[in-house]
């Protein structure tokens, strides 16, 4: 193992997947590589059919790759992955209260690791402004109130390292940047490692240590951007304009156009 992949949380390897249609084979993603350093913060970024969710899928051992190589953590392949995964759809069980759905995770644990996380649930409830509907069935809730609950259960899993696909898609302005305020502290405070999918080029600059930018289907990586600047300062900071700048040009879209929501 070399230096870059004994600090690398995930090592992503000339990975191609494609799907097959009536047509022939669809290709999604092209050779992408990339690497997340540990406790790193990396979105990944780009127009809606780059493959963002796909890509995540693999990263999470929901679905193979055709070829390339995913790393985690430097462990071989086909070992367990210490990732919690939240997708684009909350996937809360219907028949189970919002108590119930965020510690599912628990019920295999022991009985001072049940205590525990529900001693944190009670605390997350509470952030997420959840803690009137615990005992309420997820089709009584807004969608908002649904992805803040699946969040949760995401956290829950106390993995090392978080895949989190378009998890404020479904939220509103206010909501959305409470929320994200409250994952950059799960991130800064529990030295976590975050992969974000999102097609918001804003969000990827506010939150991000690392962005790596995907192309148009195919998706191939077209640009990765470093950001070092503190985050309690990035909503004032012209750099911040500068990168923007940056990342339409390197997909070379017009910023009205590129990043439409899915």
């Amino acid at each position: 193992m070399n230096g870059i992949e004994a600090d690398s949380a995930l090592v992503v390897d000339s990975l191609c997947k494609s799907y097959a249609t009536r047509s022939g084979a669809y290709p999604v993603l092209q050779r992408v590589s990339f690497t997340v350093p540990r406790g790193a913060f990396v979105s990944l970024l780009g127009p809606s059919g780059s493959g963002k969710s796909t890509l995540l899928n693999i990263l999470a051992g929901l679905e193979p790759a055709d070829s390339g190589v995913v790393r985690v953590l430097g462990r071989p392949p086909h070992a367990p992955l210490p990732v919690a995964y939240m997708q684009q759809k909350d996937l809360l069980l219907e028949w189970r209260t919002v108590w119930g759905n965020i510690l599912l995770g628990a019920e295999i644990k022991s009985r001072a690791q049940r205590d525990a996380m529900a001693e944190q649930a009670r605390e997350l409830l509470r952030e997420y402004r959840l803690e009137d509907f615990a005992d309420v069935y997820p089709a009584q809730l807004s969608g908002g109130m649904r992805q803040r609950a699946a969040l949760i259960r995401t956290l829950l899993c106390e993995q090392e390292i978080l895949l989190l696909d378009e998890p404020f898609g479904a939220l509103d302005a206010l909501t959305r940047r409470i929320l994200q305020r409250h994952l950059l502290h799960v991130w800064e405070s529990m030295g976590k490692t975050v992969v974000l999918v999102t097609h918001d080029v804003e969000e990827a600059l506010l939150l991000s240590t690392r962005i790596v930018l995907l192309s148009n289907s195919p998706g191939r990586v077209v640009d990765s951007l470093e950001i070092n600047l503190p985050h309690r300062v990035r909503a004032q900071s012209t750099e911040l304009l500068r990168l923007k700048t940056q990342i339409y040009r390197s997909l070379g879209h017009d910023e009205e156009n590129i990043f439409q929501s899915a």
